[in-house]
């Protein structure tokens, strides 16, 4: 039996649309994109010609589309939550890039709308949906590390990439380093161990636009007390990183690229001079079309997913304690 095609409209012309959904909808069955709107529906024509996109116009377009029954949501944090909102009033399902949204309360709203609804919210942290990840997670809950003592995450992008202008240096807009790389770290976390306690936070504001963390430390406590530790950077050296450490007392763990498990992904578990677990990420998946493959499913069976709105909440919600303790307001 063949599939229903799930219709796929695009709010804005950001880039990150080419990569998170066209790209993946071109080689998955069942899947098509429909329609791109902006708020500047001359932009949308441009994308959509560029894109291969059939249809263009502005948001009210993509939203009143009787072929779209998923709209991406890549616009910035404070704006997303209205968006979604609209969406989802308007029956369709959403997908928002990440971070869900700005803060906790309007992630709520978004959680809220999809119940009242009826129809289905997700976030879009890809990596999770990746093999790679999953077996990370595998490995991070098997026991293999014995009692845990630490964990550290350094997420640090490389210091030439966040140029000015880039509207994640714009606090109007959620900027923030905590905002775009952190929150994964706490999704991650959330994930692996449950909720975390958030101890202390200290930043290094943007010198443009003092709102905006350039880079956060941030510290927060496991279940038993066990020490998280996450560091968020936009001022990282010349290579960047994207690891993270978790010491046990029977072993230690590393894992590279997390974010994007695609670009040369490792895990490595050690045990005193004994080299426990050595594993690479396969070669040609791809996080972002796992994610649509995955929502996809999801949307046509109405199981459960990792990327559910209501999941995600908790992880704003960690995300503006951190900004509080780091004497900041969340955005």
């Amino acid at each position: 039996m063949t599939e229903r095609l799930i219709g796929i409209g695009i709010l804005g012309a950001a880039g990150i649309a080419e990569r998170a959904i066209v790209e993946p909808a071109r080689v998955l069955e069942g899947v098509r994109v429909i329609a791109i709107g902006a708020r500047d529906p001359a932009r949308a024509r441009t994308a959509a010609a560029r894109l291969g996109v059939p249809e263009s116009g502005d948001y009210e377009m993509v939203l009143n589309h009787p072929d779209v029954d998923l709209v991406y949501i890549p616009l910035p944090s404070t704006v997303q939550a209205d968006w979604a909102v609209r969406a989802l009033q308007a029956g369709k399902h959403v997908l928002c890039e990440k971070p869900l949204s700005a803060n906790g309360t309007t992630a709520t709203q978004i959680a809220e709308a999809a119940d009242a609804a009826g129809r289905r919210a997700f976030v879009g942290f890809h990596y999770r949906l990746h093999g790679f990840t999953r077996r990370l997670l595998e490995v991070l809950t098997s026991g293999v590390l014995g009692d845990l003592q630490r964990v550290e995450f350094d997420f640090s992008i490389p210091h030439f990439v966040v140029k000015p202008g880039n509207i994640r240096l714009d606090g109007d807009l959620g900027g923030g380093s905590f905002m775009d790389v952190g929150c994964y770290a706490v999704d991650l976390t959330r994930a692996a161990w449950g909720e975390p306690r958030v101890v202390s936070a200290e930043a290094v504001l943007s010198a443009d636009d003092p709102r905006v963390d350039l880079q956060m430390d941030a510290e927060l406590k496991l279940a038993r007390g066990i020490p998280a530790r996450i560091r968020s950077s936009f001022i990282g050296d010349d290579q960047g990183s994207m690891s993270l450490r978790v010491v046990g007392t029977a072993a230690q763990l590393e894992a590279t690229s997390v974010i994007v498990p695609q670009w040369g992904a490792e895990l490595r578990v050690t045990a005193s001079d004994r080299v426990v677990i050595e594993e690479r990420a396969v070669d040609g998946e791809n996080s972002y079309a796992r994610q649509l493959e995955h929502v996809a499913a999801v949307l046509r069976v109405g199981s459960p997913s990792p990327l559910d709105a209501a999941l995600g909440v908790g992880t704003m919600r960690v995300v503006d304690e951190v900004y509080r303790a780091a004497g900041l307001q969340p955005r």
